[in-house]
């Protein structure tokens, strides 16, 4: 007759599936997750693991064979899997353990083993052997040995609700002054700025909603009649700012009154202390061309590393380098 068959095979393969389940759910609590055989590459099915009903989004891949041909080649301690060398290198390479587990369809057993490197034997040119220790059955004694091939399961919303929280608060702001108090400025801690600099670096809204709209605030200094770029702690904390805090330069306020990014201008002009003359509260500096380049070098170079690596276009980078160049010397590029 001219129909799809339904062979012995099949019906073993189909009777170890189901054993294997009742097995997992009664004894483990787990789900047993089929994998479609469209899809079936040598994993026939995914352990959910589950804990106190809750799933938790771990999984462990299973390979399953039932059937009395399983069970012949064995010594005392172990029966023998054997398996192609194809499927071993896709086994090796999941993200997830993989297990083989042999079913043993009359004594409704299961046996297992996790695939990994130490245990595999090579026994010809394209097979490969794992041995399937008899004291393996899956059943409740096991399940904390098996539980040992997967990574610790961690309640990522409550932990990380209060940095949410943090994020949603940024994200009702358009513009932040961040204040440095003295303290940081003597000691040189750049540690609270690079945080804040790194979290909204690595949340695309925030990358984008505060691209120049983060400006920098010295505090402690109100009873100091010099200006901060004429304080020398204060100075070199500038100075070197962007050797502590990457992609500032993006962030920074370029138009408008532009706080931090003048103060960093001024601090880096080497004649600003001593040829630098209040005139109505106004600055009257005097700086050499190759002063500018330097500043222009390092603002730019920062911005470019910054852009590159969170891949920015060229025509945002391009727009926040006219807007600090006008910003520092008056001219468009």
């Amino acid at each position: 007759m001219n129909y799809p068959q339904y062979t012995p095979s099949n019906r073993t393969a189909r009777e170890g599936f189901n054993i294997l389940t009742e097995i997992v759910e009664r004894e483990l609590g787990w789900i047993v997750r089929p994998n479609h055989k469209e899809n079936d590459f040598g994993i026939d099915a995914y352990l959910d693991i589950t804990v106190h009903e809750f799933v938790t989004g771990k999984s462990i891949a299973v390979q399953i064979k039932s059937g009395d041909s399983y069970f012949k080649e064995c010594d005392k301690d172990f029966w023998t899997f054997t398996g192609e060398k194809k499927h071993l290198n896709y086994y090796l390479n999941h993200d997830i353990p993989v297990v083989i587990i042999l079913v043993d369809t009359h004594s409704k057993t299961a046996y297992w083993e996790v695939c990994k490197v130490e245990y595999i034997n090579f026994i010809s040119d394209t097979s490969w052997a794992l041995p399937i220790p008899k004291r393996q059955q899956i059943n409740n004694a096991q399940k904390e040995k098996l539980m040992r091939y997967v990574s610790k399961n961690i309640d990522y919303v409550s932990h990380y609700e209060s940095y949410w929280q943090g994020n949603e608060i940024l994200s009702d702001r358009d513009y932040i002054c961040i204040i440095v108090e003295e303290d940081d400025i003597k000691r040189k801690n750049y540690k609270h700025l690079a945080e804040l600099i790194n979290r909204i670096s690595s949340n695309k809204m925030l990358l984008s909603r505060y691209k120049e709209h983060i400006d920098i605030g010295i505090q402690g200094y109100d009873d100091d009649t010099r200006e901060l770029c004429e304080i020398e702690e204060v100075r070199d904390w500038i100075r070197d700012v962007f050797a502590h805090v990457p992609g500032l330069s993006y962030f920074l306020v370029n138009s408008g009154k532009p706080h931090f990014l003048k103060n960093f201008f001024l601090s880096n002009i080497q004649g600003s202390i001593t040829t630098a003359a209040r005139n109505g509260g106004r600055f009257f500096i005097h700086y050499t061309p190759e002063e500018i380049e330097k500043i222009l070098t390092i603002l730019f170079s920062d911005l470019n590393y910054f852009t590159r690596r969170f891949d920015i276009g060229e025509d945002v980078n391009g727009k926040i380098t006219r807007n600090i160049v006008e910003c520092l010397i008056g001219k468009r590029l």
